[in-house]
Parts: C-alpha cells; sequence; structure tokens
C-alpha cells in the first residue's frame, strides 16, 4: 500500500450498460497482481470502487468497498455514494439492484421520452460521485498555486 486515494470513481466505455461485464471489470481490477507477469493488471482490491457503464438503454453502477475500508472509514458507505448517483439521474427508473457486504450494483433504465439519455446520466452519476468522494475529504484538494516557479538549478537544467 502506498498510502494516498483510496476511492476512485471509474467510467468503463466497453461495458455497455451491463452489470455482467461490470462483474468481470471488477473481477480484473480486484485481481492479486502477477509481479512476474510483463504487464501489471490488478491490484486494487484495497480500494474503493464505483464503476459506471451507459449502454443504448441502461446506466450500470457498480459501487465496492472492500471491508478494510469500510472498518476505516465507516463514515463512507456505499449506500450514501450510491444514491447520490441515482439522485444525479434526477428520477430515472432503478430496475435493478441488488446489495452484498462488499457490492452494490445497479442498473438504471433510461427514458428518451422523458429526457433520461443513458449517457447523460451516466456523465452526470460520474460527476456526483466524484463531488461526494470530494465532500468526504477522500481525495487531496486542489493545488491552485500558480506562485509555483521550478527551480532550474536543482532541476539540472542550465540556461
Amino acid at each position: 500500500d502506498l498510502g494516498g486515494v483510496k476511492y476512485f470513481n471509474v467510467s468503463l466505455e466497453t461495458c455497455d450498460g451491463s452489470l455482467e461485464l461490470l462483474d468481470a471489470a471488477l473481477e480484473g481490477f480486484n485481481a492479486e497482481v502477477d509481479e512476474a507477469a510483463e504487464e501489471r493488471k490488478g491490484g486494487a482490491g484495497n480500494l474503493g470502487k464505483l464503476l459506471l457503464s451507459a449502454g443504448d438503454k441502461t446506466v450500470a453502477i457498480l459501487c465496492n468497498i472492500p471491508k478494510s475500508l469500510q472498518e476505516a472509514n465507516p463514515e463512507v458507505t456505499m449506500a450514501d455514494w450510491v444514491n447520490k448517483l441515482v439522485a444525479a439521474c434526477e428520477g430515472a427508473e432503478v430496475a435493478e439492484r441488488v446489495e452484498t457486504e462488499t457490492v452494490i450494483k445497479l442498473l438504471i433504465n433510461g427514458n428518451s421520452e422523458k429526457g433520461l439519455f443513458p449517457l447523460k446520466m451516466r456523465d452526470a452519476a460520474q460527476d456526483a460521485g466524484f463531488k461526494f468522494v470530494k465532500e468526504k475529504g477522500l481525495i487531496p484538494a486542489d493545488d491552485d498555486d500558480d506562485d509555483y516557479v521550478i527551480d532550474a538549478e536543482a532541476a539540472g537544467i542550465e540556461w
């Protein structure tokens, strides 16, 4: 564990609004890292993840917070995180909701007649998810230090 940010919102384009594909993606995220492999994959089992995907008719949401993070940060619940995203979808119908101790999965129906388009709903949910982790202090504050100047000598730059 290198410290730092432990909660992430991730939009996945290729999952096409499918909970089954989000399950497969989560399995890949949480896979143990094979140190001997050429490419480093997985290793995110100890991180809180909110995965989003939009298809033609649905938005799929999968929230995973491992027990260790739930115990370390009891004020950050999967239900609160997911509910912020559902609220951002402005009254869209939740067609499916499945909960376990460490995962909540939702499938939300779009409705073009009501102006509820899955891609726009996913983007609104992504924004709401980011705001949630920011409000909870789970990501570093923006560093707006415009006065920062690289020390050319210290960086080894010769003029």
